[in-house]
């Protein structure tokens, strides 16, 4: 689809500032990986079609090659959620059967395995200024990711007189290992409702990587811990030359002085073979794409209603939310040379 002057213009600026993110120690590449994704809305209804859909943004651990527009409405935007800064495709179009709205894109980017971060002997305790410096990472309040006083007690007896916060999270991550089980283990879909709710995790209800990794947030916050919660998606190996929708999975990071934003999978670990559970904590493998951040919050343009978890995007329909879209990627991978520095 050929754009105008000025949406190329638009979009070009677009991710150039998307490319500008502050400067990381370089890291060495593992893999690059060639991807199509196509996110359509089929839909006959009358009125005006909406979508908000994930794109791709350089990360720690994770760098855009290329990225091209390959089919899209003429009115499309890369758009910034105001809460996180983060980086959505946005268009619109008057529902129409035979033409959906449809947006494909084409990028190459580069993932690295990061390993070896939840190193306690590097960290330093959270002081006052670092509870001050990290507010909305510290919320105790965020919709099902409460810290209810039963959390809080979990919490308490879980990390006792404990300051280290490497040493405090490796509990709550093994706790919630112990708690609950990945929907995987059992079977193809999960049985709980995937709210994303540490009191569900809790109850042995909640099977999602979202009820796994809310819980963990909580526990953390409970001990003023800065914890926030990123969703992505794996790119299976046994997936590669397939169209297919890989779905998400999600993962926190949480803060230690002295080291930084601590990755970890609480998911992977549950499903990992005995004796790998651990390297998923300050871990997390190359074979995955990171696409947002954080629940609860604004999407621009503003969308009609307030989403809490925005998986894979949010599509209204005359202002109603609309849940029957498809996703189809399609990618293939290759070993990243060794110079290419992520940053």
């Amino acid at each position: 689809m050929t754009h105008s002057k000025n949406l190329r213009t638009f979009l070009s600026a677009s991710i150039a500032a998307i490319t500008c993110i502050a400067a990381k120690p370089s890291l060495s590449a593992d893999t690059i990986f060639t991807v199509r994704q196509t996110f359509s809305v089929p839909n006959s209804e009358k009125g005006t079609v909406r979508g908000w859909f994930w794109m791709p943004e350089d990360r720690p651990g994770q760098k855009v090659l290329e990225f091209k527009i390959i089919e899209a409405p003429e009115n499309l935007q890369i758009t910034r959620d105001q809460k996180y800064g983060r980086s959505w495709l946005y268009g619109e179009s008057k529902a129409n059967e035979s033409k959906p709205l449809k947006i494909v894109t084409e990028f190459k980017v580069v993932r690295q395995k990061i390993s070896g971060m939840a190193d306690a002997r590097k960290a330093g305790v959270i002081t006052p200024e670092h509870i001050r410096a990290f507010p909305a990472e510290l919320r105790r309040d965020e919709k099902h990711m409460e810290v209810t006083p039963k959390i809080q007690k979990i919490a308490d007896e879980l990390a006792g007189s404990e300051r280290n916060p490497v040493l405090q999270a490796e509990k709550f991550f093994h706790f919630v290992i112990e708690k609950s089980e990945h929907y995987s283990k059992s079977g193809p879909k999960p049985k709980g409702l995937c709210l994303g709710s540490a009191d569900e995790c809790l109850a042995g209800s909640g099977d999602c990587c979202t009820d796994q990794h809310a819980l963990f947030i909580a526990l953390c916050r409970a001990r003023n811990i800065p914890c926030r919660l990123f969703y992505g998606s794996r790119l299976k190996p046994e997936n590669v030359g397939k169209e297919h929708d890989p779905g998400y999975r999600c993962w926190p990071s949480f803060f230690a002085p002295g080291i930084g934003w601590v990755p970890l999978d609480i998911s992977s670990a549950d499903t990992a073979v005995a004796g790998k559970a651990g390297e998923w904590f300050g871990g997390l493998d190359e074979n995955r794409l990171e696409w947002a951040e954080g629940r609860d919050f604004d999407l621009t343009p503003k969308s009609a209603e307030r989403p809490d978890l925005v998986i894979r995007g949010w599509v209204e329909v005359n202002g109603t939310p609309y849940p029957d879209f498809t996703r189809v990627l399609h990618f293939t991978s290759e070993p990243a040379p060794q110079t290419i520095a992520l940053k």
